[in-house]
């Protein structure tokens, strides 16, 4: 009974020897294989993923290009935008530099001349009649009435031709209807007539036929109007036309107005009694 339990363990002993030398032989015998196979897996599956490696760096490195794409973008846009503040800055302080110019300028004007004077502003300008008329921003509610006479700096450009609640059009002396009765400074009288020609050109009607008017002459106003008061600058003669046979000589007057660049005007306030004989023109 022993012997037959001896002899099974010495059995058992045996069989685990056996897988265990086995085993060993296996692993072996099969270890080269095993290597090929690995080697031969890998062939087959590095260039694949080399591919996805390739595909991902391409993918993560134009992501990162995008970005910094949007980034340079976004800083050349606030870059540009500082660039049209700062332009814009410049630009509205020249406009405020060269208003307060013109207004210390007629500010001066006006008290040189001691004249009663309100300031307005154009507000409007067509530019197929510039040398026509034009709108201000001063009405009846300012005290602005019918025919007050409109200056440009020391310059005779018109009077109130309309009123308005809130604003005024202003018949300019160049536009083609309008006379104004003047004088030059070697005191020879006549009219200004305006032509409506497109550089405002003004032409001035001698009463006589003396021909000592000169190129650079100064005219004024003569105060032989109802409407316009004496010694208001209206331009300088510009052309006289030479050809003593013709029975009316052309004499052009040219103002030293800038049409276009024309921002505020002075309209000269009148006292009632000028106003009433203004009313009734």
């Amino acid at each position: 009974m022993f012997r037959k339990k001896k002899s099974s363990k010495n059995i058992k002993k045996r069989k685990r020897y056996i897988i265990f030398v086995f085993v060993v032989f296996f692993l072996v015998v099969f270890r080269s294989t095993v290597n090929s196979g690995v080697e031969l897996l890998s062939y087959i599956v590095f260039p694949v993923q080399r591919k996805i490696y390739k595909i991902g760096n391409y993918i993560k490195e134009t992501k990162e290009a995008v970005i910094k794409y949007r980034k340079i973008l976004q800083e050349n846009r606030d870059l540009k935008n500082e660039q049209i503040k700062y332009d814009m800055l410049v630009y509205y302080n020249q406009r405020i530099s060269e208003e307060n110019t013109r207004l210390r300028k007629i500010l001066e004007i006006k008290e040189e001349k001691k004249l009663k004077v309100r300031v307005a502003k154009v507000i409007f300008r067509n530019h197929n009649n510039l040398y026509v008329r034009f709108y201000i921003d001063l009405g009846k509610k300012d005290g602005i009435k019918r025919n007050m006479i409109v200056l440009s700096e020391e310059t005779l450009i018109g009077k109130v031709g309309r009123v308005y609640e809130n604003y005024s059009i202003v018949d300019m002396i160049t536009s083609e209807n309008i006379n104004v009765s003047s004088i030059t400074e070697s005191q020879m009288l006549g009219l200004i007539k305006g032509s409506n020609e497109e550089d405002g050109t003004l032409y001035f009607e001698a009463n006589t036929f003396q021909n000592n008017i000169i190129v650079g002459e100064k005219v004024y106003t003569s105060g032989i109007s109802e409407i316009y008061p004496k010694g208001l600058y209206i331009g300088r003669v510009s052309e006289v036309d030479e050809d003593d046979s013709e029975l009316f000589r052309s004499i052009k007057v040219k103002n030293d107005i800038d049409v276009l660049n024309m921002n505020e005007v002075l309209i000269l306030m009148q006292d009632e009694e000028q106003r009433e004989k203004n009313e009734k023109n």
